[in-house]
């Protein structure tokens, strides 16, 4: 092992432990990754920049304005809509309905807007047929992920893997290329879930669905003592559990002091905060009782004075936000449209500081109280999704046939393969279209691009690069092949799916495939077999991850509203990776034989 490898190696070590830990956000990891290889020599600061510039990020940037406009006209509603309308009767037509609307519309449009889309839809359903949120989303989500994969266009990783494949010397793959096996596991997906998968989803609900027949999910929020308080002098125990036996103190924070309630019986003082965890029934009702208050950052006067025409509902915190990384107290809900927010919800993560100070992430649930018409100026906010189970506003109905007509030229023209026509130029093209066209503005267009999975894009490439020139993607493979090399070709196949699905789960979709990529045709060349199999295989693997609500934004995003635990999609979805796992091994080589020739 060279120098030169060790430090890529260190590098790629030191990320993967940064985004397991979630220390810093994962677009900050990959800006370090970027750094660190140009200051170690490994790549040049040209071909490091190079790489904001890769063809395969101007083509997901460019699908993201395309996936926004048939928002923005409501195109994907009309389509979703139209098979949803058969959705009637038991819980399994519900279900079967969504997956395919949801795996349809998918294969042709980015799956994160698919899944925003049709949450609230889902929600609506949910309380039209009696069923909990959490017997719909992860269906949902799961479907969505399989229909990515039956195009090029259908997730950005395949768009990504594609249009690198020029750096290594190599033509980019046909629109269809992943169909044939995308189309069986996604059906088998479908039958897995209206089967054994439903039998396995929990049952839960939110304050959006209503509380029939679920278990509800917990919040957290931050009170506070008044001075004056009846509560002074009394321990935790007297003052919160004793009123509340549902709420948990995660920390008592006095001054600039953080205490732990468990390690001693602490008697309130006027001034302190109290974060604490429960059901929302049981923090209202903690909330307005006598001696205890709502933390003066997230209270308001109206909120104080209680009017009756007070709502409490659900923000979904949706990509692409500007609110992701903003600090709670700094959205100015309140200022801009009379919303005061009451708690949050994360889930799989002990919140312990002050709820105002709270950076948000993607999938972050708010529970805001606010008067009805005052919800009712959200519904056109880009940077939530209001869970009422009411289906988002369309801003340019009018304008739906030509955002439909935009995407089905870039689907036709990218299909037939036209020479000097990459699907990157018809990318931009279709994006182009629907700005000169009305469907959305300059400005919109420009909203529509998740900067942040841009940059951590960008820096996945520049570390895919480094293994390349470092040697350490030959290292490694040399070092697969000779592990899996005497099991059969299939066993080496099958080992790269593999890791390749393990390190989705650490990172991301986007990461691990451009991670993996460089390693999988080196492996390939050491074995004297054909990449296309092996590059087949890392796409699949990379988007195909059920086990956990991290390694996919969809499954980050239905994580909140269906009131999932972390667990839950271990419990389901893990089952369902091993199942695409060994489909993948059987039929991967059918489809695109191993050996050349």
């Amino acid at each position: 092992m060279t120098f030169d490898i060790g430090l890529v190696l260190f590098v790629l070590l030191v990320a993967l432990v940064m985004f397991v830990k979630e220390w810093f956000p994962p677009d900050g990891v990959a800006m370090g990754v970027f750094v660190a290889l140009v200051v170690g020599g490994i790549v040049t600061p040209k071909d490091a920049f190079a790489c904001f510039g890769n063809e395969a990020l101007i083509t997901v940037a460019a699908m993201y304005v395309i996936a926004n406009g048939l928002i923005r006209t409501g195109a994907i509603s009309f389509v979703g809509q139209r098979i949803l309308s058969f959705a009637r009767g038991s819980e399994v037509k519900v279900m079967l309905a969504l997956m395919v609307a949801g795996a349809s519309t998918s294969a042709f449009i980015n799956n994160t807007p698919i899944v925003v889309i049709f949450l609230p839809i889902a929600l609506s359903l949910a309380e039209a047929t009696g069923t909990t949120p959490s017997k719909l989303l992860m269906p949902l989500s799961f479907a969505t992920i399989g229909g990515g994969m039956c195009t090029l266009i259908g997730t950005s990783t395949n768009l990504l893997v594609s249009n690198s494949l020029p750096q290594y010397g190599m033509e980019p793959l046909a629109f269809f290329q992943p169909l044939p096996l995308a189309l069986i596991g996604t059906a088998m997906t479908m039958l897995y879930l209206v089967t054994v998968g439903r039998r396995l989803l929990p049952s839960r609900t939110t304050i959006a669905s209503g509380t029939r027949g679920g278990k509800i999910v917990d919040y957290v929020t931050e009170l506070e003592i008044p001075p004056g308080s009846s509560l002074i002098g009394r321990t935790i125990a007297e003052a919160i559990t004793a009123r509340a036996p549902g709420v948990q103190v995660l920390q008592l924070i006095r001054g600039e002091e953080i205490l732990d309630p468990t390690e001693w019986e602490w008697a309130l003082q006027p001034g302190d905060a109290l974060i604490v965890k429960g059901d929302v029934n049981s923090l209202l009702g903690l909330q307005r009782s006598e001696g205890i208050a709502l933390a003066r950052e997230l209270a308001t006067p109206e909120l104080r004075a209680r009017s009756k025409d007070m709502t409490l509902a659900e923000l979904l915190i949706r990509p692409p936000s500007t609110a992701i990384g903003e600090r709670v107290r700094d959205l100015n809900l309140y200022q801009r449209h009379g919303v005061a927010v009451l708690a949050v919800q994360r889930h799989g993560i002990h919140i312990r500081e002050k709820v105002a100070d709270l950076r948000l992430r993607v999938g972050d649930i708010l529970l805001v109280e606010a008067e009805s018409s005052a919800l009712e100026s959200l519904r056109d906010a880009r940077n939530f999704v209001l869970l009422e189970g009411v289906q988002e506003q369309v801003t340019l109905p009018h304008k739906a046939w030509w955002a439909l007509a935009v995407v089905l030229a870039v689907i036709v023209l990218a299909t037939l393969d036209i020479p000097g026509l990459p699907i990157s130029i018809l990318a931009v093209a279709g994006a182009l279209a629907l700005v000169l066209g009305g469907c959305l503005s300059v400005r919109d267009a420009y909203r529509s691009v998740d900067l942040p999975i841009l940059v951590l894009v960008a820096g996945t490439i520049c570390l895919g690069l480094a293994m390349e020139k470092s040697g350490a993607a030959k290292w490694i493979a040399g070092g697969l092949v000779q592990a899996a090399s005497p099991l059969g070709d299939v066993a080496l196949l099958s080992a790269v799916y593999l890791i390749t699905n393990v390190l989705t789960a650490l990172i991301s979709n986007n990461g691990s495939a451009l991670l993996m990529l460089p390693i999988a045709l080196e492996t390939a060349a050491q074995s004297g077999l054909d990449p296309l199999p092996f590059l087949l295989a890392i796409m699949f693997a990379a988007s195909i991850d059920y086990s956990t609500p991290i390694g996919y934004q969809v499954n980050t995003i239905i994580y909140g509203p269906g009131g999932y635990r972390f667990f839950d999609f271990v419990k389901v979805g893990g089952p369902l990776n091993l199942l695409w796992w060994l489909l993948a091994t059987l039929l991967i080589p059918v489809f695109w034989p191993l050996r050349p020739g």
